[in-house]
């Protein structure tokens, strides 16, 4: 077989691969991720998760200015809990055009690392807003950062981009998505920018959802690997709802009331982390 064949093969294969990847589910979401042999050549290169414990990093997930709320990892043993922790973003007083994609707010890499999972388009259940007086559909986008390894497994920052709404085309999202699977990332990149509908009424629900991934079990993990300075800043900006468990306040944290499971450094409940 010629050379030219031979490269012309190649390149069809990795096209139909991604063609693969990108095909969209039965609910019509579409996603990308690493393949399990890309995933074990990483693994050797990832730092342990315990070495954020005592180093912490000194880069959230987005600029702190730009978060109106927000809330920590609420773990099973909290009175309500909630699997992920959540910031919610000051609402633009004027709308932003959706072509000016540079005026949203960045959403950062937290830790050096390679983008292992892109949501391009991913519906999420109908849920009621109040202030609508009616359902609305979600769909969301969202990326996964791996930066880390435990128990022989990688741990993966999960954002989940949540504007609460359906934008009625499964490509809008992506001029949102600033990275691709497979590439290295730096901590402080900017890998995607947060959408925010012009209805300032859904603009109200708008958020990221935040989780780690990782131990042995790919367990759903509280994100507690920032620094004080963050925690104490993100705190501040908890309101009496969110920042709350069944109406007791919760300390400056990025997890609360976790359960072995879902503490990332070690296989034991805390109240805090």
């Amino acid at each position: 077989m010629r050379w030219t064949s031979l490269v012309g093969l190649a390149l069809l294969v990795c096209l139909s691969s991604v063609a693969r990847a990108q095909r969209p589910d039965q609910k019509g979401n579409r996603s990308r991720t690493l393949s399990s042999r890309q995933r074990d050549a990483l693994l050797p290169t990832l730092p342990d998760i315990r070495t954020f414990r005592d180093r912490r990093s000194d880069r959230f997930l987005v600029d702190l200015d730009t978060v109106r709320t927000g809330h920590p990892y609420k773990g099973k043993n909290a009175r309500r809990p909630h699997t992920g922790s959540h910031v919610y973003f000051h609402v633009p007083k004027t709308a932003i055009p959706d072509k000016q994609i540079e005026r949203f707010p960045a959403i950062y890499a937290v830790a050096d690392g390679v983008i292992s999972r892109i949501d391009y388009s991913f519906r999420l259940r109908e849920i009621f807003i109040s202030s609508l007086d009616r359902r609305v559909s979600n769909t969301r986008y969202g990326i996964g950062l791996t930066f880390a390894r435990s128990a022989g497994r990688p741990v993966v920052m999960h954002y989940s981009i949540e504007p609460f709404v359906d934008p009625g085309d499964p490509k809008f999202y992506e001029r949102f998505l600033l990275v691709k699977v497979g590439q290295r990332v730096k901590k402080g990149d900017i890998i995607a920018r947060m959408y925010i509908p012009p209805d300032r009424r859904l603009a109200q629900n708008t958020h990221i959802h935040f989780n780690l991934l990782g131990g042995p079990k790919r367990s759903f993990q509280a994100p507690a690997i920032f620094n004080q300075r963050i925690v104490r800043r993100f705190h501040t900006t908890w309101d009496n709802r969110r920042g709350t468990d069944d109406g007791r306040a919760i300390p400056p944290c990025m997890g609360f009331r976790l359960s072995p499971a879902e503490n990332p450094f070690e296989s034991k409940a805390i109240d805090a982390l």
